[in-house]
């Protein structure tokens, strides 16, 4: 009687291997996943200074205090009349656009006379 030899099941492993290695490389560089969901509070310090610039710009178009703070509360921030100073100042500074600059400060000014003061 003939005994075959002992085959082992090595190409399995090696298949799955190579398989999730492709399959990572793919879902890294050529589809990576983008979160388009992401709450305002939760974005990276630059776009949190867009995010400003566009309730900024919003609220000077329609001058709506109320859903400007609304907005601006999404972000999660106490200090926010200072984060839009600064913001407007740190634009002029650098050469941005004036009535982008105006239009922080205008809505930090209205802010101020409207939000409590934070100890």
């Amino acid at each position: 009687m003939e005994t075959k030899p002992h085959q082992t099941h090595w190409y399995l492993l090696t298949g799955l291997l190579i398989g999730l290695a492709i399959g990572l490389v793919f879902s890294i560089l050529v589809l990576p996943a983008e979160n388009s969901d992401a709450l305002p509070g939760e974005l990276s310090p630059q776009a949190k200074d867009d995010y400003r610039v566009m309730i900024a710009l919003a609220y000077s178009s329609n001058q709506n205090l109320e859903r400007a703070l609304s907005r601006l509360d999404l972000l999660e921030e106490l200090n926010t009349v200072d984060l839009l100073t600064a913001q407007a100042q740190n634009m002029l500074a650098s050469g941005s656009s004036e009535t982008v600059s105006r239009a922080l400060a205008e809505l930090a000014t209205r802010l101020s006379q409207y939000l409590p003061p934070i100890p």
